[in-house]
């Protein structure tokens, strides 16, 4: 099974994210965040070290006006090499295995899942979790390993469909 991970369809991925990011925090909708605005918002949606997250965030200021584009965000995307982004999906993964791995085997089985899903008080976790395996768990053995989440990145094509997931 091919691991390989597709450096444009990733890139297009990140900006999407980026774009969807900013409608988010951009609450004045004036197509910048501010330091404040972005740290009030992380706060709003219970994020941890919202002040470190919007300090990596900021790094990207590129004219140090105390605000940050969509376009001044997107130029560091722009900049990364596959290394770069290869490093980046590598530590995606593993926070995901930190998160939901409870026995430390270095893979997720459903009920690890439906736990975590249940846990954050999802309208359906059953549906969640049974998305997330039916599109992830290449095998069918009802565990989600390290291969399985990069052949899943690497073709990114996850859907909800009609999923309750709770809007993040």
């Amino acid at each position: 099974m091919s691991t390989t991970v597709h450096y444009k369809d990733i890139v297009n991925g990140m900006n999407k994210d980026l774009e969807s990011f900013f409608e988010k925090y951009d609450t004045d909708r004036s197509g910048k965040i501010t330091r404040v605005e972005m740290i009030e918002s992380l706060k709003k949606a219970g994020k941890k070290n919202p002040e470190r997250i919007a300090a990596f965030l900021f790094r990207d200021d590129i004219d140090n006006n105390g605000e940050l584009t969509v376009e001044e965000a997107k130029l560091r995307i722009g900049r990364m090499n596959n290394e770069k982004i290869e490093n980046i999906l590598n530590w995606d993964i593993e926070r995901f295995l930190k998160e939901n791995d409870k026995d430390g085997d270095r893979k997720v089985t459903r009920g690890e899942v439906l736990k975590r899903f249940t846990d954050q008080g999802a309208v359906d976790p059953e549906h969640i979790t049974d998305s997330i395996f039916k599109q992830m768990d290449i095998n069918r053995d009802g565990e989600i390993t390290c291969n399985e989440i990069k052949e899943f990145n690497r073709k990114k094509k996850f859907s909800f469909l009609d999923s309750s997931a709770p809007k993040q």
